[in-house]
């Protein structure tokens, strides 16, 4: 965060304790749903780390994962333009040069559904005890009255250092004298300042993730109460509102990870 140190010349100085720093949460109306917003955030995050290339346009996109090099799947057509044209799914990065290519196996869109319909059915005979966990794993995250009390502690001892360092450079311009222990002194509340700074961050991070996590938590809840037990047809919807990733492995056996954290193979 900057500052304007001179209004005559409008320089900018970093913000690094000279003066009181606030974190506000809920100041203005919001644009979109909050919750939306963080799971949003957090499917960028986990589509960066992946550090592959993929389509937005096709649902196996960003699900399907090479379980030898960890890249997305691809749509590729094969025999293009020929009465043999069809599609297939891949690892994109199987035939890149430079690397050991991928033994994982091609797969037609047929397989996938009829794996993922197999693995839904399955989980969802417990259905009941998943409803049952997902609200209580929803009610413990969504209380932040504690990690709240803590941001509120940290902020409050940012601006007494904060306090502290401006009286430190006061009292400092008063008088030239002992100006190795004043320099000694600055970098210590600065050093402690930056700390807390980081404490804070990482507090204000986790509660953004529960709250991110809680929203994807209630709609995977929502989505398993209003389906059927059992899934006879594919449904595209229960697939992108429930499955977090399905790896392929070689022997063309997919495992699905779906996003209240049950793996199934």
């Amino acid at each position: 965060m900057q500052f304007t140190d001179n209004y005559l010349n409008h320089s900018l100085v970093k913000n690094i304790g000279q003066i009181p720093q606030y974190y506000v949460e809920n100041s203005h109306p919001a644009i979109i749903d909050k919750g939306m917003w963080e799971l949003v955030q957090i499917e960028h995050e986990r589509r960066r780390s992946m550090r592959t290339s993929y389509s937005s346009t096709d649902i196996f996109s960003t699900k399907l994962v090479c379980s030898d090099c960890g890249s997305f799947y691809g749509r590729k057509k094969w025999y293009a333009g020929s009465k043999y044209e069809r599609y297939v799914y891949r690892c994109n990065h199987r035939y890149n040069e430079g690397k050991a290519r991928c033994k994982t196996p091609h797969l037609y869109e047929k397989e996938i559904k009829e794996q993922f319909l197999e693995a839904y059915n399955i989980t969802m005979q417990d259905k009941k005890r998943i409803e049952s966990d997902l609200k209580a794993v929803i009610k413990l995250i969504t209380n932040t009255k504690g990690i709240d009390k803590e941001i509120t502690q940290v902020n409050n001892e940012l601006v007494t250092i904060s306090d502290a360092i401006n009286k430190l450079i006061q009292d400092n311009s008063k008088s030239n004298k002992g100006i190795d222990k004043f320099e000694k002194k600055a970098k210590e509340l600065k050093n402690k300042y930056e700390d807390l700074k980081i404490k804070r961050d990482e507090l204000i991070d986790t509660k953004r993730l529960n709250l991110a996590k809680s929203y994807r938590m209630k709609t995977f809840l929502k989505s398993i109460e209003k389906s059927d037990d059992k899934l006879k047809c594919w449904n595209d919807s229960i697939w992108m509102l429930m499955v977090e990733s399905a790896t392929v492995y070689r022997d063309k056996r997919i495992k699905f990870k779906f996003y209240n954290g049950i793996v199934e193979k």
